[in-house]
């Protein structure tokens, strides 16, 4: 683990060398960058996105496109943004209604990293409710899978809604914030039928709540808020780095470590196409298999270092160093560090914003579904939790495994008034009933 660490540290100098040999990056729409060519974009790599063109992952850049707010979002902004009050701590909004609560951001402000993240809290791409199915597959650092796991998620959001009823708000007590359902997992057997739910509440001072239902023994366990940074049933991915980050922002401080311009994934231009992998997973072609062949463009963000400051116990990570597109809130790309201070994972989103992904979207519409999409959504089709230590990652794809776009019978939707995903369904009882 030490030589992988110091070949991180390594990477990084060669950044910050390439950074003042070359000055500013040069690249351009319709270039492809490779570990032969990597130094002409030294500013615009982040350490893990740098460590993955090394290792095999070619960036193709295309033209920067603005990813533009709802109309709703836009409106709800516009109307509300001026009533809103942070604490004195930056841990809890008042009078926050729908819309970003900070549309403008003050780098002097001592608190602007948590207004960032307040800002990502209640972003323009999951209002009301999303959701889609997914699969994650454990690549090892020779290129083969080493476990497949076929599952659904959900999340809705009980603050700041605009689309379905009761709007603008789910009442609950104690209130909440969001709610996440991962599963029942199909595959694999040894899980088969697990879940898991996230409940994350509006007091700053009151802990998330996490459940998992374990099926053999038809019970509902309930985990510590330290554990939500442990891995998953095997994975890379812990409970708090699922779609981006989704621990609870009153323990945490946040501050801005800068303002710039990078390379991410934001019109990735795949959707449910397995070719999005740079290399078959046969064990052949190494770590590349895990990593993505997409089209990357300039973004700007916010980077913004988030500290565990508020946990009963040891958390997992050091720090998290989230990159945060300035058009719609997004974490990009998120650098998790060991208790060591070296870097250790990195999740990387590849989004796909657009009206549909596809012509005919979707083949299969779930009941109650609409998907009168007059607005682009940010999809999430595809990503992975990489672990650069130990050179591994966790790869999913969502809508998952489609050989073809046909196969896919719950794909991401948007603010549908669905019957499996309304505030029932985030409750222990759901989780039994589910299971049995």
């Amino acid at each position: 683990m030490k030589k992988a660490a110091c070949l991180c540290s390594v990477f990084s100098l060669i950044l910050v060398i390439c950074s003042e040999k070359f000055g500013w990056a040069h690249v351009n729409p319709g270039d492809t960058l490779t570990k032969d060519n990597v130094a002409q974009a030294a500013e615009l790599l982040t350490p893990s996105t740098l460590w993955m063109v090394v290792r095999g992952m070619p960036m193709t850049i295309r033209e920067t496109q603005k990813v533009v707010w709802p109309k709703a979002y836009k409106e709800a902004t516009d109307k509300y943004y001026g009533q809103v009050k942070l604490s004195v701590d930056g841990r809890a909004l008042y009078n926050y209604v729908a819309g970003a609560p900070f549309p403008s951001i003050d780098l002097g402000d001592p608190f602007a990293g948590f207004k960032i993240m307040w800002n990502y809290e209640q972003n323009p791409y999951i209002i009301d409710n999303a959701g889609t199915t997914f699969i994650n597959e454990l690549v090892s650092s020779q290129g083969e899978v080493l476990a497949t796991y076929a599952n659904l998620w959900r999340r809705m959001t009980w603050l700041g809604r605009l689309y379905l009823d009761p709007k603008p708000i789910v009442p609950h007590n104690p209130p909440l914030h969001h709610s996440n359902l991962l599963g029942p997992l199909s595959f694999p057997q040894l899980h088969k039928g697990t879940m898991l739910l996230s409940l994350s509440y509006l007091p700053p001072d009151m802990p998330d709540d996490t459940y998992t239902y374990v099926p053999q023994v038809r019970r509902v366990m309930r985990l510590g808020i330290a554990n939500r940074g442990d891995s998953v049933w095997g994975t890379d991915f812990d409970v708090d780095s699922y779609w981006g980050f989704n621990a609870k922002l009153g323990y945490w401080t946040f501050r801005v470590l800068a303002e710039k311009e990078i390379l991410a994934v934001v019109h990735s231009g795949k959707y449910g196409d397995r070719s999005v992998w740079c290399a078959p997973r046969d064990g052949k072609h190494g770590i590349a298999a895990a990593l993505p062949c997409v089209s990357w463009e300039k973004r700007r963000v916010w980077v913004v270092e988030g500290l565990p400051t508020g946990y009963p116990r040891p958390y997992s990570y050091s720090k998290r160093v989230l990159y945060i597109d300035q058009d719609f809130f997004a974490p990009l790309i998120q650098e998790l560090y060991d208790q060591h201070g070296e870097l250790w994972k990195s999740l990387l989103l590849c989004f796909f914003s657009a009206k549909w992904p596809y012509g005919g979207y979707p083949v299969w519409p779930l009941n109650g579904g609409k998907y009168n999409y007059e607005d682009e959504w940010p999809f999430i089709p595809n990503g992975l939790m990489v672990d650069l230590q130990q050179t591994q990652a966790t790869t999913f794809d969502a809508p998952g495994g489609m050989k073809s776009i046909l196969e896919g019978k719950t794909e991401w939707y948007f603010n549908e008034d669905i019957p499996t995903n309304t505030p029932e369904v985030y409750s222990p009882n759901y989780l039994i009933q589910s299971g049995r």
